[in-house]
């Protein structure tokens, strides 16, 4: 298995730390420690640059995006004969991360059974290939209903529950997340899960969750976080992440952009698609201007070094990596801090 780039430039942050040590505890001079704190600290502020100058370039970008563009872009990468089922998007990830795109199904259905089993009718707004939406018809037994703005996901979705041969018939519906065509009140919960970061207008979105849940109605949302560890051993990073939970205004400007690969303005791709990433804060506030007690906050994917060298060294062996990262996510999971630091957030909230 070839060894990512990530994993290099972890390694090389993680050297320049020991080197540090090295020097503090055991050659003493000062100079080389002196010298390893340089370079964390010219690393910090290239990567603080870098997200100014993607912020910048994007802008143009981001301001001139419509509806229609998202729908084009969004077909025409699901048009892609290596991009057009679920089964095929994961395998285009790398080991950890396929481990990752399958966790977070299996995080959102163990929601769904603790706080759902009372709900009779939910929504997966924004279903994609509509395997939660057939998890809700088919292992909950709950009236489910998708909706998705990518009509060629749609028909895969009802290709699939037909040749399942599922008990339940699930109405797959073509919309705007942001205006979906129910009618208010029609749902016990809604699963919004990678979703929002999507949409032109976020808040739009949870404003069509308000409005089409019912009174105590339950919604289930995760959202890519800005308070994610990114694989990086650099402390003046590390440092930055903790902050931000209490204060995300340390937090460099982000692009909002996103195509086959990260948004980088010094190589520009022909398409982009909105990709927001948003903090516990926006989150908190976001949920409670629109009547929502949060019941449940919590985050997963937590991008750090040891996942990588696990990754290395089991030569991306799914069987290896789901059995040593995903049972040190339920370890770190329970820590106070650290549970929030994971690349995604995720939150239970119920309709006052």
């Amino acid at each position: 298995m070839k060894i990512s780039k990530r994993c290099i430039k972890s390694t090389l942050e993680l050297s320049v730390g020991l080197v540090f040590l090295l020097d503090l505890f055991w050659m003493g001079t000062g100079v080389i420690a002196l010298m390893s704190v340089s370079v964390y600290l010219f690393l910090y502020i290239k990567y603080r640059c870098e997200a100014r100058l993607n912020c910048r370039h994007s802008k143009t970008i981001k301001e001139q995006m419509t509806l229609s563009d998202i729908k084009y872009i969004e077909t025409k990468y699901t048009q892609r004969p290596d991009f057009n089922s679920p089964q095929k998007r994961a395998l285009m990830r790398s080991p950890l991360d396929r481990f990752f795109y399958h966790d977070r199904y299996e995080r959102v259905q163990s929601l769904l059974k603790t706080y759902a089993l009372g709900c009779n009718t939910i929504l997966d707004l924004g279903c994609g290939f509509g395997r939660n939406t057939r998890f809700i018809s088919n292992d909950l037994q709950k009236t489910g209903y998708g909706l998705e703005l990518d009509h060629l996901k749609l028909v895969w979705a009802r290709s699939e529950t037909k040749r399942l041969q599922l008990s339940r018939e699930i109405p797959f519906v073509c919309g705007d997340v942001a205006g979906p065509p129910f009618a208010p009140g029609s749902f016990d919960c809604i699963v919004f899960t990678e979703v929002l970061e999507h949409l032109i207008d976020p808040m739009a979105g949870l404003d069509a969750c308000r409005d089409f849940l019912c009174q105590n109605g339950v919604l289930i949302i995760t959202v890519p976080s800005r308070h994610n560890l990114n694989y990086s051993n650099n402390p003046f990073i590390i440092i930055e992440k903790l902050v931000s939970l209490s204060k995300d205004s340390v937090l460099p400007p982000f692009h909002d952009l996103h195509a086959q690969f990260e948004y980088n303005w010094k190589k520009p791709e022909p398409e982009y698609g909105i990709h927001y990433n948003f903090t516990r804060q926006t989150i908190d506030k976001a949920l409670l201007d629109r009547g929502f007690r949060t019941i449940l906050r919590n985050s997963f994917e937590l991008e750090i070094y040891p996942y990588l060298l696990i990754e290395m060294l089991s030569k991306g062996n799914l069987k290896v990596i789901t059995k040593y990262v995903g049972g040190i996510e339920k370890f770190l999971a329970k820590l106070p801090l650290v549970k929030l630091l994971g690349q995604h957030l995720i939150y239970v909230a119920v309709k006052k």
